[in-house]
């Protein structure tokens, strides 16, 4: 806790950026992970900012949100994004 923090009593809440969801996305296109561990990722991040627990990168709120959307139901057969897809979905919050 920095003492600007200790002055006011509150804790900074993390933010979640374009950037490290690319970064996820990025880890699934190595195949370092699967759609499952892509998917869980998303739906933690979700939870976390439903509780308050962490915010999104200002300006760009609707965009990660859709995002993570799609991306909390990557491993369900019905909802499964393609590689294609998933490069698009970088490429969009690369802000290309």
């Amino acid at each position: 806790m920095n003492q600007s923090e200790a002055d006011t009593g509150t804790l900074l809440v993390p933010t979640l950026t374009r950037t490290q969801v690319a970064e996820q996305i990025m880890i699934r296109l190595a195949g370092k992970i699967g759609d499952s561990k892509l998917s869980g990722w998303a739906f933690d991040r979700f939870y976390r900012l439903e509780l308050g627990e962490e915010q999104l990168e200002p300006g760009y709120e609707e965009l990660i949100g859709y995002v993570l959307d799609e991306l909390m139901f990557a491993d369900d057969p019905q909802f499964q994004i393609g590689e294609a897809d998933l490069r698009a979905l970088v490429l969009r919050l690369e802000g290309i």
